[in-house]
């Protein structure tokens, strides 16, 4: 392998690409860790620790591979980080089986708009407590309208 990667363009871009797979193996342990960590619903915090640990496990492994590039240990450590590369891959997978419908179960139906809604609640504060205030055309009336007309009633 040293002889065809020794020297040269193709050893640059082999080097380099796998350092920037190393980086990205780092980002990825902090995704998982921080999207499952600070998510409202998830699969539980356990899985983040899990996912980080393998990810960045399978980056160090990389690292020390190419750290030990051109002598004998290079091939048990590429091998090491292979295995660990799976591992961390198959975990990835096994949390998302779990992740992805805990946290679509409260999502917003396609028919909704998160933003309309929260528009609503803002001009309308009953409909935090009870049913919406409406006139008589069914529409929403406005909370700032109510509140002025309560106003001018309290200083008659």
């Amino acid at each position: 392998m040293s002889k065809n990667f020794g020297s040269g363009s193709s050893w640059l871009i082999f080097f380099t690409s796998r350092v920037c797979d190393a980086f990205a193996l780092f980002f990825y342990a902090g995704s998982i860790f921080f999207l499952e960590a600070y998510h409202s619903e998830g699969a539980g915090e356990a899985w983040g620790w899990l996912g980080a640990i393998c990810f960045k496990l399978a980056a160090f492994a990389e690292i020390a591979a190419l750290a030990a590039w051109g002598s004998s240990s290079f091939e048990v450590l590429d091998a090491v980080f292979t295995v660990m590369l799976g591992v961390s891959l198959s975990i990835a997978f096994l949390w998302s089986l779990f992740f992805e419908p805990a946290s679509h179960r409260f999502d917003v139906r396609l028919t909704q708009s998160a933003m309309r809604n929260e528009y609503y609640k803002s001009r309308n504060a009953m409909a935090y407590y009870g049913p919406a205030v409406v006139n008589a055309d069914g529409n929403v009336k406005s909370v700032f309208l109510t509140v002025e007309w309560a106003a001018a009633l309290m200083f008659f």
